[in-house]
């Protein structure tokens, strides 16, 4: 208790960050991963089960929806890099989004009519506007977080805090889903109104914790060098070619791709395969509270494991105990949930780690542009609409894979008799298939990822060398920024 005290007054006093933008950043983080997990888990099911679509309708509609969302990102990022205003413009961005994020969260979770035609072009609309919201507002406060953290040290508390919430924030809609669904008794169409129901209840707590950051949080931009004529970056992409922490990172996080597409078979498991909707909660409520230990260890582990460390370990922890589910099979529910929790025990402090990466890299950027271009250049709304840009291209490849396997292994949707929808009954086959869904991509999904992070050589030493190197470059810039102030 005493170092957890001590930690709460370190995090409490940071000269960095007042104490009501760290509560404005914690409630934004909050509040937009409520409604993330929402439709990021329940969609495919909901689409399925009760709103009649095909894996071709999800597979199309997610498509054209990450196209826009690819061509939207880095037009965000650059926004918010070329406004170097003390008002800016992100605060304005998330106001913005806030509200047709929550709007689109809750309708979706609508079966609007008994047209299959109108029900798909309801779904498609809505998710549009889904991500476009989600794409302004993430992009938008992740850019603000590394500029209230200059000091790298002060992150891993930062970034530790953030991820309790947005832990918190995936868990309560993820957890109560599957107990009202199963409180319905099976029928049919009271569980239609129960997904909408936990949809508005989530939503509206949602949208009002995300409109706190806007209240709470300001505007910073970093001092660099002057940029010479001659020497100006006119294509920033270049940066993120030389941004190699960044592009490992992203890299391990299309592999994730797979390794989401365990997570999103696990509902179909749990309700088709062992017929225990509610099992769901009971794990994740076990995974979460091991989750949480594993997060508030960061900041001490990380006295000693630098955050690409506990990323690579937690990969590879997960992966093992995925690898004995397969082996052990679902006969025992003991068995499988104790392996799925356990393999929950790292996913926190992983999420925070890779925050803290991704953060670390906008100062890999700055110090590697000095080196190649004599300017040290940052671009942290670029990194951060860059990363974005892979999250959308990693969910649309999750998709094809997500739906591609449920139509491999014979998955039923709902179908349209007589003007009503009706609920379909899967093969034992079928049933069997959803849990190598499970496994498989749980296997390789964590394995891949792990060896990749390996090779990201921007820590210990090294980093330290890169960063006192850039200690001194920043206070170059100060000196010539002092100098033309008083011209």
């Amino acid at each position: 208790m005493g170092k957890l005290k001590e930690k709460f007054q370190e995090l409490k006093n940071n000269p960095d960050v007042a104490l009501k933008e760290q509560v404005g950043y914690v409630s934004g983080v909050f509040g937009n991963c409520m409604g993330q997990d929402s439709v990021g888990t329940y969609t495919d099911q909901f689409m399925y089960d009760y709103m009649g679509l095909k894996s071709s309708h999800i597979v199309t509609m997610k498509s054209v929806t990450t196209g826009v969302n690819i061509l939207i990102a880095p037009i965000v990022g650059a926004l918010l890099d070329n406004n170097h205003s003390s008002k800016g413009n992100a605060r304005r961005f998330m106001m913005a989004s806030a509200i047709p994020f929550t709007l689109s969260s809750i309708l979706l979770f609508i079966v609007p009519s008994a047209s299959l035609t109108f029900n798909l072009i309801w779904s498609f609309l809505l998710f549009l506007l889904f991500n476009i919201a989600d794409t302004f507002f993430d992009v938008a406060l992740s850019t603000l977080s590394v500029r209230m953290t200059p000091n790298a040290k002060s992150r891993k508390n930062f970034y530790t805090i953030a991820q309790l919430a947005s832990t918190l924030g995936s868990m309560l809609p993820g957890g109560m889903v599957p107990i009202i669904i199963e409180l319905q008794g099976n029928d049919y169409a009271k569980e239609k109104w129960a997904f909408f129901t936990v949809a508005l209840i989530f939503g509206v707590l949602g949208m009002f914790t995300m409109l706190v950051p806007c209240l709470t949080l300001k505007e910073r931009n970093m001092v660099l060098p002057p940029r010479e004529t001659k020497k100006k970056i006119k294509i920033d992409y270049k940066l993120i070619l030389l941004n190699r922490p960044l592009l490992l990172l992203c890299l391990s996080q299309v592999i994730d791709s797979i390794r989401q597409v365990c997570y999103n078979s696990l509902p179909f498991f749990y309700k088709q395969t062992l017929n225990k909707f509610s099992m769901k909660t009971y794990v994740e409520m076990a995974s979460s509270v091991l989750s949480y230990g594993g997060l508030l260890s960061v900041p001490f582990v990380g006295k000693k494991r630098s955050s690409r460390d506990i990323v690579v370990w937690g990969y590879l922890h997960t992966g093992i105990c995925y690898l004995l589910l397969l082996i052990f099979g679902y006969k025992s529910l003991w068995i499988v949930g104790i392996l799925i929790a356990l393999g929950g025990l790292p996913n926190a402090a992983m999420s925070a780690a890779r925050r803290i990466l991704l953060a670390d890299s906008t100062d890999y950027m700055e110090w590697k542009s000095y080196k190649k271009y004599g300017v040290a250049q940052r671009n942290e709304g670029m990194v951060f609409a860059f990363n974005t840009t892979v999250t959308r291209i990693a969910a649309l490849w999750k998709e094809l894979l997500v739906n591609g396997g449920l139509a491999l292994i014979g998955y039923q949707s709902a179908q349209m008799i007589n003007g009503e929808m009706v609920e379909a009954v899967q093969s034992a086959q079928t049933l069997h298939g959803i849990f190598l869904l499970v496994v498989i991509p749980g296997i390789i999904g964590n394995l891949l990822p792990g060896i990749i992070m390996m090779f990201d050589n921007f820590t210990g030493k090294r980093k330290e060398k890169i960063m006192a190197e850039l200690e001194i470059i920043r206070a170059e810039a100060k000196v010539k920024h002092e100098d033309l102030q008083t011209l």
